[in-house]
């Protein structure tokens, strides 16, 4: 979570307060017998790796995210160091202290496997448990019955995480994990077959396998002459052009005009361009082709399969259909190709006081032109998106916003599940605005009564923290993006991104740089993102402050840096193409 394995946060802690931190599990510093036996047998296991010298021992799980050294400090100063005297488990009745200190979650419930124990006592625990039963398949618990223990209320450390779903419940999210929770909370498209110059901008659901040799036949790949055998060669027989026929044979010797693209006669040895070989007539007698003195180790024929054989994967699945690799299909003799998407997406600006951009001045008090809208349909097809005509507009009104998110008819274009008579529905409604909770913001009370699911709400990132992913029951997909305009173009260039990736299953690499005092420019406990310009010498130059309400920060900046929360100096950026 938030670009981070959940162990490494939960060992850095354990660290902190320790000098001796042992992994238990398959992977770890050592495992449980038999593996996959218990977390009793796993901390039994764990105890025997920790030195003799140690006295307190501290039981983390491997799936608390937001674990810290504070937390962990606060379990060991409740329980308190053994006494001298203490030799034995320590009891209420022999030593009046409690054996170990358990955290509790901010629900008022015990984490069992977040606590301090005296490690006297934990043995004499374990111990017990081996002799009445054993300890594979105890649940955890089971080491606490008749325990005197003291309790202390965490909160949020506490929280373990099982699902992705856990996760977005909790509240905002990072945006490094973005991604991964929409991958598992939004169903892909289903994948189609399409001609390859109808599929641009699909991503591949299965490998993209040539079904012909490229070439299919031996060709000539300049103007020149096939020959045949050693020469000098007799030119004789016809110009071979492309697109004709198979040629007869040549017998050694001899030589044929041959265009670009032709077909090679059989018996041809090699083919030569023009400027590689020398023409004479002497008499009555035919033409003779003769090489050049340059022409050694020189060959234009193209044999074929030199390109690709029958059957060679091209591209893997989940490689976007971009047009190269449509016209490569094409050379390849595929007909159809298996794609996912393209993914139509069509925009619906919110605010009553939004009016349309070529809005002659001056404007009523309180109004305000759409400044992003007309112009989110260029930052979305960067994404990924395929969009589909102007954007529409939503009123303020509870009504209203129930009849986009159901796609009742007659509701405006942003409603509407035709993109246009004929057209292929809508996968996306692109929202901008109301995704906060004013007074004016309809959206989530209606996702509610629509029955949707809402996979994201709010994402730990400044601009565009207020941005919502939801699942409509009708299959569509809702993104809502913050009202302001560079916060809606920042969700919709990151979060947007992982929206066609989730709906694809479309794999791209992030491309990364590093910018000089990059800890400068980083926040604590939230991503940043920031208008990037080329610097001039071959880096980036980033924007340390910016302004939401319009886009004028971002004028000459091509792309955007996402700079990671609390980011070092050394740390990687993500470079996002944004337009």
């Amino acid at each position: 979570m938030a670009g981070r394995p959940m162990l490494e946060t939960v060992v850095r802690a354990a660290a902190a307060v320790s000098d001796a931190v042992v992994t238990v599990g398959p992977g770890g510093d050592t495992c449980e017998e038999p593996p996959y036996s218990g977390p009793v047998a796993g901390i039994a296991a764990g105890l025997a790796a920790l030195p003799e010298r140690v006295d307190l021992v501290v039981v983390v799980a491997c799936d608390l995210p937001d674990l810290d050294d504070d937390t962990l400090h606060a379990l060991v100063a409740a329980l308190g160091r053994p006494t001298a005297e203490s030799t034995g488990r320590p009891t209420a009745e022999s030593t009046g202290r409690p054996a170990a200190a358990l955290a509790v979650d901010a629900g008022g419930r015990d984490q069992y496997l977040l606590a301090v124990w005296h490690r006297p006592a934990l043995a004499a625990r374990l111990d017990a448990l081996r002799r009445f039963g054993g300890l594979g398949g105890r649940p955890v618990r089971a080491l606490y019955d008749d325990e005197v223990l003291t309790r202390v209320s965490v909160g949020a450390p506490a929280r373990d995480v099982d699902t992705w779903a856990e996760v977005v419940a909790s509240g905002p999210i990072a945006l490094a994990d973005v991604r991964a929770a929409l991958r598992v909370g939004l169903v892909p498209l289903p994948a189609t077959a399409r001609p390859p110059l109808a599929a641009i901008g699909g991503v591949l659901a299965a490998p993209l396998v040539a079904a012909d040799p490229m070439p299919r036949e031996p060709v000539s790949a300049m103007d020149g002459y096939a020959l045949a055998g050693p020469g000098p060669w007799r030119l004789t027989g016809p110009a071979l052009r492309a697109g004709t026929s198979a040629p007869g044979g040549l017998v050694a010797g001899t030589a044929a005009p041959i265009a670009t693209g032709a077909l090679v006669p059989v018996g041809s040895d090699r083919v030569l361009r023009h400027e590689l070989v020398e023409v004479t007539r002497d008499g009555s007698g035919p033409a003779v082709v003769t090489a050049l003195p340059g022409a050694a180790g020189q060959d234009d024929l193209r044999p074929a399969g030199e390109d690709w054989a029958a059957g060679r994967e091209l591209a893997e699945a989940g490689v976007t259909l971009d047009p190269a690799l449509s016209s490569a299909a094409l050379s390849a003799g595929l007909t159809s190709v298996m794609v996912r998407g393209p993914v139509r997406a069509i925009v619906v600006t919110t605010g009553d006081e939004v009016l349309p951009a070529d809005t002659p001045s001056p404007l009523p008090p309180g109004r305000i032109r759409d400044t992003v809208g007309p112009l989110l349909g260029g930052v979305l097809a960067r994404a990924g998106f395929d969009c589909a005509g102007p954007p529409g507009h939503c009123p303020d009104t509870i009504d209203a916003m129930d009849r986009l998110i159901s796609g009742a008819a007659g509701t405006g274009a942003g409603s509407a599940h035709e993109v246009g008579p004929g057209q292929p529905t809508v996968d996306v409604i692109v929202l901008v605005g109301a995704t906060g909770r004013g007074v004016a913001d309809h959206l989530r009370p209606a996702l509610e009564r629509a029955g949707a699911t809402i996979v994201l709400d709010g994402v730990r990132v400044r601009p565009g923290g207020s941005q919502i992913v939801a699942a409509l029951p009708d299959g569509r997909v809702l993104l809502g993006l913050p009202g302001n305009p560079l916060a809606a173009v920042s969700a919709a260039a990151t979060t947007g991104r992982a929206v066609v990736d989730s709906l694809t299953g479309r794999e791209r690499a992030a491309v990364l740089a590093r910018v000089t005092a990059l800890d400068r420019l980083s926040a604590p406990g939230r991503a940043r993102i920031l208008p990037a310009r080329p610097d001039g010498a071959g880096g980036w130059a980033l924007s340390g402050r910016v302004r939401t309400a319009h886009l004028a920060d971002l004028a000459g900046a091509p792309a955007l840096a996402v700079v990671p929360e609390g980011a070092g100096a050394d740390d990687p950026v993500e470079i996002v193409d944004w337009i």
